[in-house]
């Protein structure tokens, strides 16, 4: 089963984590979801961010450092929002194949 970890903080995503992907189309969506976001989140924002990947293992976390209160915090939070949406939606689809979960983090 993949698993998505939404951190957020003060209602706002600031880091995931994906984990468990397989070679599913199920997991090729997630994937396809995720790496969108993060590509766009460095070609359309100048957030900064951290991330990284372990593709043996089906792994990739995701952490934004700028802060929301900024122009681009703003657009990079529209861009994980976003992502989160689609991710949904396969739950929604696929609710044995992915589950999501939230933390919040002060």
């Amino acid at each position: 089963m993949i698993q998505a970890s939404i951190t957020r903080n003060a209602g706002h995503i600031v880091s995931f984590v994906v984990r468990n992907h397989g070679e599913s189309y199920v997991c090729a969506a997630v994937s396809m979801l995720v790496i969108n976001t993060i590509n766009s989140i460095e070609a359309l924002t100048k957030a900064d961010f951290t991330c990284d990947t372990d593709e043996a293992n089906g792994r990739i976390a995701f952490t934004l450092i700028t802060p929301r209160g900024t122009t681009d915090g703003h657009d990079a939070g529209i861009l994980l929002n976003a992502m989160l949406l689609g991710l949904e939606s396969v739950v929604a689809e696929h609710p044995t194949v992915l589950t999501i979960s939230t933390e919040e983090r002060e």
